[in-house]
């Protein structure tokens, strides 16, 4: 990781913290709530830099298409997670939400991890 990767990542960390004490000081515990703050400050923390570094096209270490699949992983978790923590124990079709997301996150995880190693061998069989 450069060093301007790593700035970036520490500014998004800050980021998170700021988002962190205004929500501990002005927001609402609840179950929406918290699956929100909980969503975001995922979304900041581990796809902000990402995000920053793929509209600059920045691709030194990391392909642009890799950063922003990356991202839609990271939202997609995000979101999972919130829902998860805001309507886990909604029942759908007589099963909670939480046990349907369990699996499809693991599914989403794997998934991503085969193609980005699949990716990852192909660039590396590019001259």
């Amino acid at each position: 990781m450069s060093g301007r990767e790593t700035a970036l990542q520490l500014a998004f960390v800050a980021l998170a913290v700021v988002l962190s004490v205004l929500w501990l000081q002005f927001g609402a515990v609840n179950t929406f709530s918290s699956a929100l703050y909980l969503g975001t400050f995922y979304v900041v923390v581990f796809a902000g830099t990402h995000v920053v570094l793929a509209l600059r096209g920045d691709g030194e270490d990391v392909p642009v298409a890799a950063r922003w699949r990356f991202v839609a992983l990271v939202v997609a978790l995000a979101v999972a997670t919130s829902v998860g923590a805001a309507a886990g124990q909604t029942a759908v079709a007589g099963v909670s939400l939480s046990v349907v997301l369990g699996p499809t996150v693991a599914a989403l995880f794997v998934a991503y991890l085969l193609y980005e190693a699949r990716e990852g061998y192909r660039a590396s069989r590019r001259p």
